[in-house]
C-alpha cells in the first residue's frame, strides 16, 4: 500500500521549481544552482540536495515544468484545417505567450550535450506528434486525406516549423502566418475538406 505524499514535501518542491523557472528566465540554465534557488526560496541546500542530488535533475524538473502543458486533448472533430489551427494555435501561444518560449532555445541548446536535457525534448515531441498524428488519423477516417499524403511530413512540418521560424530564423509567429501554414499543410495532404 502506498502513502500519499506529504502536502509539506510537495509544496517545498514545487516552491523549489517555481523558484529554479524563475531563476532560469532571469539569467540562464547555469545560474539554477541548489544555491541560487536556496538563496530565493529559503529552502536549505540540504533539503534541495534530498529531492535533486544531482543539479541536472533539479534543471531537468524546472525545463519539464515549463515544457510540459496541462493535459489537453487535441480537436479531431473536424475538417483538418480548424483541428490544426487549433492545434497550432496552442503551440503558438505557448512560444510567444509561456515561459516554455522564453526557456526553449536553452533547452535546445542543453540537449545537444545533456542527457536529461535531451529527455525533455524527446517527452515533449513525443506528445506534440502524437497530437498532430491523431488529428491526421482522424481527417483520414473522414476521408479528407489524399491516399499518397505524406503524413508523417506534414506531422513534422505541424510541429517543427514553428520552432524553426521563432528560434533560427527570427520570424514571427502570429495569425497570418499560422493560417498560412496550416493552409499549405493541408494542401500537401491533400484536404479534401471546406476551407
Amino acid at each position: 500500500m502506498t502513502h500519499p505524499e506529504d502536502p509539506r514535501l510537495t509544496a517545498t518542491r514545487d516552491h523549489a521549481l517555481d523558484s529554479a523557472l524563475q531563476i532560469l528566465l532571469e539569467h540562464g540554465v547555469l545560474a539554477v544552482t541548489h544555491g541560487s534557488v536556496s538563496k530565493a526560496t529559503g529552502i536549505s541546500r540540504s533539503t534541495l540536495y534530498r529531492h535533486w542530488p544531482e543539479i541536472a535533475q533539479l534543471r531537468h524538473n524546472a525545463f519539464k515544468r515549463a515544457a510540459i502543458p496541462p493535459n489537453i486533448t487535441p480537436m479531431t472533430n473536424g475538417p483538418l484545417r480548424d483541428d490544426l489551427t487549433w492545434t497550432m494555435g496552442a503551440l503558438v501561444s505557448a512560444l510567444n505567450d509561456t515561459p516554455w518560449g522564453q526557456i526553449a532555445p536553452q533547452v535546445i541548446a542543453a540537449a545537444a550535450t545533456d542527457r536529461d536535457a535531451r529527455n525533455v525534448i524527446n517527452e515533449l515531441m513525443q506528445e506534440r506528434i502524437a497530437w498532430v498524428e491523431s488529428i491526421f488519423a482522424a481527417a483520414e477516417a473522414r476521408g479528407e486525406l489524399k491516399s499518397d499524403a505524406p503524413v508523417r511530413n506534414l506531422v513534422e512540418m505541424a510541429i517543427a516549423v514553428p520552432y524553426f521560424r521563432k528560434f533560427i530564423a527570427g520570424l514571427p509567429l502570429n495569425q497570418d502566418w499560422l493560417d498560412s501554414h496550416v493552409d499549405f499543410i493541408c494542401r500537401a495532404a491533400g484536404d479534401l475538406g471546406d476551407k
